[in-house]
């Protein structure tokens, strides 16, 4: 029972609420449990600042578990798919393999397993996509390439809208960036000053698109 009113004290007391809770085989307070469902359920913090409310009311609460499971598994299956599109896919190689054939932005280990086939049983990709295969293989031959072109395709964003650089460059610009951060920021660079000419021109005809199949 509450003690009765004095100068000192009025209502229920803390060891009030710890007998009451003994009594009724309780494992904690139920005025806590109140409060939290409350604080949960209201979705914003009460006398407390908000980092507290979500530390302690909020990622503790099951509920709140459970209804976050989703979410999250939602959240990390789309990271997951766009950092693999975006990602350069073949393999770095110190030296040329002569098995391998040449294109002009790869070597490729094997055109009959290539994820754009074609119905003769090739491959049908554009070389552009040749960052984007298992079967392809970069060596410090092709940097000086590769690091020109990533030049080019980052100097259409002055003279494009967004959305047309987005749709036909950005996947190509961030898998040369993945590839520049695998090798070396400062060796791309200097592999880039060491293009010449040939390279140059294989980079214009890929630009234009006329490597394309």
């Amino acid at each position: 029972m509450p003690r009765p009113p004095s100068p000192l004290s009025f209502g229920i007391a803390y060891n009030d609420a710890q007998r009451w809770q003994q009594a009724h085989d309780l494992g904690g307070s139920p005025f806590q449990r109140v409060r939290r469902t409350t604080v949960t359920r209201e979705g914003r913090p009460r006398q407390h600042s908000q980092s507290t409310n979500e530390r302690v009311y909020v990622l503790p609460d099951a509920n709140v578990q459970r209804a976050s499971r989703s979410v999250f598994a939602d959240g990390a299956e789309e990271a997951v798919e766009q950092a693999e599109a975006v990602v350069f896919g073949g393999h770095l190689a110190d030296v040329p393999d002569p098995a391998h054939d040449q294109t002009a932005t790869a070597d490729c280990e094997d055109e009959t397993t290539s994820p754009w086939p074609t119905p003769e049983g090739g491959c049908g990709a554009d070389f552009m996509l040749c960052l984007a295969c298992k079967n392809a293989y970069i060596h410090p031959g092709h940097h000086p390439r590769l690091a020109l072109l990533q030049q080019q395709i980052a100097s259409l964003r002055s003279v494009l809208d967004d959305s047309a650089w987005n749709e036909r460059w950005q996947d190509h610009s961030l898998r040369l960036e993945d590839l520049r951060d695998r090798v070396g920021a400062a060796a791309w660079d200097a592999a880039r000053a060491r293009a010449g000419s040939d390279d140059s021109a294989l980079v214009h005809l890929l630009m234009k698109g006329d490597l394309a199949p």
